[in-house]
């Protein structure tokens, strides 16, 4: 009888902390951010396009919307990029590298990425730009979207010197608009 009493316990205890693990993992997945690829509304257009999304506790931030595709490619398409960008820009939050964005050039082609310190490397590229895009205009419309200067997400449609913006990302999650359809 007393080892039936034992085991009963035992099992009992053992679900009991798989639930509150189990709950414990659920609110704290739910204070995460996640950076997204979903459809976005664009209120200038009257249209959708791939956006890329910022998803915090308080709802989702648009930061990039893909209206133009990459190189007239066929097979980048703006889903594509915002897929592969919103995955870096989680790589670079799960890394805590978004301290600085800055522009560069890697395998010769320009593009935004994070770094760690002014001045530092680049650490995670999160774009790549097409030739016709203007680094310093992107880095800075970037720039001013996550310091809360603007309210809209970035339109993305020569190497320059680099220039290195600190941003605080989570003041932006904190604190950017919520966009509700």
């Amino acid at each position: 009888m007393n080892l039936k009493l034992i085991i009963s316990l035992f099992t009992g205890c053992v679900l009991t902390a798989t639930c509150i693990t189990s709950m414990i993992s659920q609110a704290k997945a739910d204070d995460e951010v996640r950076f997204i690829c979903a459809s976005g509304y664009d209120k200038q257009t009257d249209k959708r396009f791939p956006t890329t999304y910022a998803w915090t506790p308080r709802g989702k931030i648009a930061v990039i919307r893909w209206k133009y595709p990459w190189f007239n490619s066929q097979t980048i398409t703006p889903d594509k990029r915002c897929k592969d960008v919103s995955s870096q820009f989680q790589t670079a939050y799960n890394k805590q590298s978004l301290s600085y964005i800055t522009n560069s050039t890697v395998n010769g082609q320009n593009v935004i990425c994070t770094a760690r310190q002014n001045d530092g490397a680049c650490d995670t590229v999160l774009l790549t730009l097409r030739p016709e895009d203007k680094p310093l205009e992107i880095l800075d419309e970037l720039k001013e979207l996550v310091r809360g200067r603007s309210t809209t997400p970035i339109q993305h449609s020569s190497k320059q010197r680099p220039v290195y913006y600190k941003i605080d990302i989570n003041k932006f999650l904190q604190t950017a608009p919520v966009e509700k359809e």
